[in-house]
Order: structure tokens, then C-alpha cells, then sequence
């Protein structure tokens, strides 16, 4: 998943992240949260005094926290931290089962605990905790700059997170080259050694505990796309495979994704790794604020509220699903919801045309309107052509051509490049549609769209119910929703048939289009925003029922049970991947039972209707 970077400045906080809905969190701190001091006779102590000696001796200020860390039950210890370009971040430690950490050490690891970052003193509000000099961080031109990045930058390689490439290519590169003699050692250091609490290295057992969920294919995918870039660098920079095994690249991404910040240095956005400033765990509502100074030419983070003595100081990965704290931090948030009640989690909903809808051509023909690849100016080919068409049908009048010969040209290139549009996306959607659709792959079958939804009247709540009632449509209903007019966009200059297709109609429809007297504006399928009647509503909840009655049929366990399972610490430990995926797919089936109930209390009041 490549996820957007957050804003640099004060108080960039998108890529935080809430898991309570306690704003007084440190009053409710679990006294096994509390931590021990890492100095004295410590397991990891040594290291870590070495870290900190060698922060403060490059001009960084912490000296009113320390780092401290917590040995559970289990054994089984983490730190937090995200964003990769897909997602930004930091690191973090707990509170309760809502507060995560991803700096994470392997079970088998002889260190076998959490870390997290707590007050020495009373802190008040917008107070500098922690402020890390520039010559400690490590930024993308740095990775840039190796001979590994400079081979990158001159090719023209597509790759999946090209901002997280730099960090990792200068992380890997620079350990393995300049060793114990480079400057950032005492840093690295303390990177965790092993990362097995990322789903991408769970075991097939672990990943078995997601049965049903849609994180499975993202854990795939994210794979894939790990190895592809790998794969892909050393054929034009082998010295990669010199310097770093496939495991190896794939532990920096993973590093590097959950400790990333987002940050405008000098007026330039780049993407650090921030030592020390990475290993704040995780809490919502956010308690700090982080920016790059440049006046200081320091990263700070400053309190925005008071921080008792001993208290755990928190950074917020922003607002976001449980998926994406799980793919990209390797933990999931008991309670993820804001102060206001709201909660993130989301799952995606697949609709499609079924093959055999007795509409099933025309429903096609209004289901992929307007759909299209997108270019890098976000236009899709076709349409594209179209635009331009129109620009030279314009001024050709003044020039007094036949705009409709100017613009014939254009529409075959357009009709040829829907052509093949739609049969990448038939061969882009095979695997989607055999979800829908059971094991059926036949080319007929138009795309599926996949809207995510969570438990909010929100954007693609909106776009779920649109989608929904043209399925439902009778012959009449698709008619009228395929024709009515909206707004006209017809000025004068733009022919209606070249307004027609820069909506998407298809060739077959340009006769009609031609005799059209006036341009207007045609919806979409995502355009529905009112109930079309009483028959096509009710058709459309059935729908939805029979849409969630599958997603949950997907599941080996139900929604009753997973709540039953979280309350069993033995079985599912704070803290374990165990319980990580048995949240996230408690939280998925939460919202699909919000819509089914959704879907069937409208059926009731219908039925009164």
C-alpha cells in the first residue's frame, strides 16, 4: 500500500495514528507499561547507552525523557513506527492494548521486550522534548547519492516506493560498506534485528489467523512488490545483491516504512529515519507535535499538553484503518476510535455486473463509464484524445474548417484505445471477478469496482449506495438514469457527440450522440445519490445483504466468537500476532454487520412503506 507522506512543519500529524479514546491517557497507564530504565546492568543496556552517548555528543536534547522498556508475559516484546510512501512515521510503545509498538524484536531474540520513550520530569505544553541535530538524520538525498541511488535515478525505474528505496538503499549500503566505521552505527545498532511482528514475515500459520480477510492479498501484494523492486534494482545496480540478501532489503522496507518521517528541510520535501524520535509509541488524541526547524537545523517534537512525571510520551501515527497499522507497524488497535467516537476501520466491497443480468450490455456500458487507465497527468488515454479534440474543434472555427472533420480522427483513436482499454482491464480484474463471481473468468464479465467503506455516511459510503441502485436497475430505471440530463457543458464550441464521449459512451451510441441538438452532462454510476423508487431501493439492500452475506461468509469464525477470543489473554496474548489479526478481523466484520443491519432495517421500513 503506498500511502501519502505527512505534511512536514509543526504539527504534521498524518500519519499518526489513534488506538483510544481516552484523551487523559496517562492517568489510565497500566503500571506494566511503566517500563525500566535501560542503563545499569540491563540486557540492552550497553548499546543503548552508546546510542545516547553518541546523540548527545552531535549536539541532541532529550534530557528530560529516557528510554525505557517493558518485559511482558509473553516475552514477546515491540516498538512502534510507520509511513511509507506508503506511510510515514514513528515509533511506539503502549498503553493498554491500544497503544502499539513497532520496533520490534524477534520472539526468538535474546532482548525480548517493548520500548518506549517516558518524562523524566513534569513537562508542560509547548515545551521542545526532543530535538535530534541534522547531521543525525538520514535523508533521501543521502541514499540518493550512492552509487546504488545514482544507477537508480538514471534509470527509469517504477518502483513501488521510490522515497523508501533511498532510505534503504543508504541504510543497507552504508552498513555493509563503511561497518564499524560509519557514523550512524550506534544507531543501527539498535534497529531491531528481526521484525516478526510485520504480517509480510509471519509465518503461514500466523497468516492463517486473517482467513477471509482482505489483508491477505495486500500481505501478498506488498511482497510482490518488495521482491519486484529488488529484482529490478540489481539488474541495473547488481551491487544490491552484494550488499543485501532479498530478507535483507525486505527488513529495510519494513524499517524504514515504520520509521520514516515526512519533513520540508530548507523548503525541499524529502523523508527522514530521525533516531531516538523514531522510538515514540503510538496514542490518539496526539500529544506532540514534530517538525523540521530550520532555523535550528534540528527535527523537535514539542508537547502539546502537560506530561506528568514518568508518564510514557506519545507520538500519533494519524487516523487510520487497522489494516494499515498492521501491514505497515505490525500491530493492530483494540479500541481504534477518535475522542468523537469515530473509527477508521474500513473493508472493501467488490460490485459488478452479474454475466447474467438480462440488462447485462447496457448496465455494462453505464457501469464503466467514465473508467479508463490513468496517465501521469491522471487523464485516461482515450479521453484524453477527446479533450484535445475539442480544443481543435474550437479552433478550427476561427479558421473555418469542418469541425467535425478535425474531430473524427481524434474519435477513432478514442473508440481504439477504449477497445483496448477494456480488454486490459478484463485482463487486470480476472482474479477480482473470480471472487464475484465464483470461478467464472470469462472475458465478458466488466470490471469490478472496489469501494471501501467503514462505519460513516461518508464520500464512498455515498458511492457504495449509487453503485448499488444501478445493479438494481429494471429496464426503465437504467433508461432514465443513463439519459436524464444533469447540467449542460455544451458553450457553443465542444459538438454534443464529443461531450458524449468524454463521458464515456461508446461508439455504438455516437449516432444517437450526433443528432443530439445539445451537449449535457451524463451521469456515472457513482452518481446515484437519491433512491430511483421503492422497488429499486429495496432491490439494492437485498443486494447489499447478499454483497456482506459473502464477504462474511469468507470467515472461518464469526463476529460473536472474535469478541469472545479477545477477552481470553491466555490464548490470545497482549501484544502477539495472534491477537493483532484477530482484531483486524473483528474490526472488518464489525463494519460488514453495520451494513447488513443497515441494509436490513431499510427493508423493514420499506415493508411499512
Amino acid at each position: 500500500e503506498t500511502a501519502t507522506e505527512p505534511p512536514g512543519g509543526l504539527g504534521a500529524d498524518t500519519n499518526t495514528m489513534y488506538n483510544s479514546s481516552q484523551p487523559l491517557r496517562s492517568s489510565q497507564e497500566e503500571s506494566s507499561t511503566s517500563g525500566v530504565p535501560l542503563s545499569g546492568e540491563h540486557a540492552e543496556a550497553d548499546k543503548f547507552e552508546k546510542f545516547e552517548r553518541w546523540l548527545r555528543e552531535n549536539g541532541a536534547d532529550y534530557s528530560m525523557l529516557e528510554l525505557r522498556e517493558y518485559v511482558t508475559k509473553e516475552g514477546v516484546g515491540s516498538n512502534l513506527s510507520e509511513n511509507d510512501e506508503g506511510e510515514e512515521k514513528k515509533e511506539a510503545g503502549m498503553k493498554d492494548s491500544n497503544n502499539v509498538s513497532s520496533d520490534c524484536q524477534s520472539k526468538n531474540d535474546e532482548s525480548s521486550e517493548m520500548r518506549g520513550v517516558h518524562s523524566r520530569v513534569n513537562i508542560p505544553p509547548n515545551t521542545v522534548c526532543v530535538s535530534i541535530p541534522r547531521k543525525c538524520l538520514i535523508t533521501v538525498e543521502m541514499g540518493q547519492a550512492t552509487p546504488i541511488g545514482q544507477s537508480i535515478l538514471n534509470s527509469d525505474l517504477d518502483l513501488d516506493a521510490p522515497k523508501h528505496i533511498f532510505l534503504m538503499v543508504y541504510l543497507l549500503w552504508d552498513r555493509k560498506v563503511n561497518g564499524d566505521k560509519s557514523f550512524f552505527k550506534p544507531y543501527y545498532d539498535i534497529l531491531p534485528k528481526t521484525l516478526s511482528n510485520m504480517p509480510i514475515f509471519w509465518s503461514d500459520d500466523e497468516l492463517a489467523y486473517l482467513e477471509g480477510s482482505y489483508l491477505l492479498a495486500q500481505i501478498a501484494d506488498r511482497n510482490d512488490a518488495i521482491t519486484d523492486d529488488y529484482q529490478a534494482i540489481c539488474e541495473i545496480a547488481p551491487e544490491l545483491a552484494d550488499i543485501a540478501t532479498l530478507d535483507e532489503f525486505k527488513w529495510a522496507r519494513m524499517c524504514v516504512c515504520s520509521r520514516n518521517f515526512g519533513l520540508q528541510v530548507d523548503g525541499h520535501r524529502t523523508s527522514a529515519l530521525v533516531p531516538y524520535s523514531d522510538m515514540l509509541n503510538h496514542y490518539r488524541p496526539r500529544e506532540t507535535k514534530w517538525t523540521f526547524d530550520d532555523e535550528s537545523q534540528c527535527f523537535t517534537i514539542t508537547t502539546l499538553q502537560t506530561i506528568p512525571a514518568g508518564a510514557q510520551v506519545y507520538d500519533s501515527y494519524g487516523q487510520k484503518c487497522n489494516h494499515r497499522f498492521l501491514l505497515n507497524y505490525g500491530f493492530a488497535v483494540e479500541d481504534n476510535r477518535e475522542i468523537d467516537g469515530f473509527c477508521p476501520n474500513e473493508v472493501p466491497l467488490e460490485l459488478g455486473v452479474m454475466p447474467d443480468d438480462p440488462l447485462f450490455d447496457a448496465k455494462q456500458e453505464f457501469w464503466t463509464r467514465g473508467d479508463g487507465p490513468q496517465t501521469s497527468g491522471g487523464v485516461g488515454g482515450g479521453v484524453a484524445a477527446l479533450a484535445a479534440a475539442v480544443t481543435a474543434a474550437s479552433a478550427s472555427r476561427h479558421q473555418h474548417l469542418d469541425p467535425n472533420a478535425v474531430v473524427s480522427s481524434a474519435l477513432e483513436a478514442a473508440t481504439a484505445a477504449a477497445v483496448g482499454r477494456n480488454k486490459q482491464l478484463h485482463s487486470n480484474t480476472s482474479t477480482r471477478n473470480c471472487s464475484l463471481s465464483g470461478n467464472i473468468s470469462d472475458d465478458s464479465i466488466p470490471p469490478v469496482k472496489r469501494v471501501r467503506v467503514c462505519v460513516s455516511n461518508n464520500e464512498n459510503t455515498r458511492i457504495l449506495f449509487s453503485m448499488l441502485r444501478v445493479l438494481a436497475c429494471n429496464d426503465i430505471e437504467l433508461r432514465a438514469i443513463s439519459s436524464s440530463p444533469a447540467s449542460s457543458i455544451n458553450d457553443g464550441t465542444c459538438p454534443s457527440y464529443v461531450s458524449r464521449a468524454l463521458l464515456g459512451l461508446s461508439a455504438s451510441n455516437m449516432g444517437t450522440a450526433l443528432a443530439s441538438s445539445s451537449g449535457v452532462f451524463y451521469r456515472t454510476c457513482r452518481d446515484i445519490r437519491h433512491p430511483l423508487g421503492l422497488r429499486n431501493e429495496r432491490a439494492a439492500m437485498e443486494h447489499l445483504m447478499e454483497t456482506v452475506g459473502r464477504a462474511l461468509a469468507m470467515y472461518p469464525t464469526t463476529l460473536t466468537q472474535d469478541v469472545i477470543d479477545l477477552e481470553d489473554e491466555m490464548s490470545y496474548p497482549r501484544f502477539s500476532n495472534k491477537r493483532h489479526a484477530k482484531i483486524q478481523v473483528r474490526g472488518e466484520k464489525e463494519v460488514l454487520h453495520h451494513y447488513a443491519q443497515w441494509a436490513r432495517t431499510s427493508l423493514d421500513v420499506m415493508d411499512v412503506i
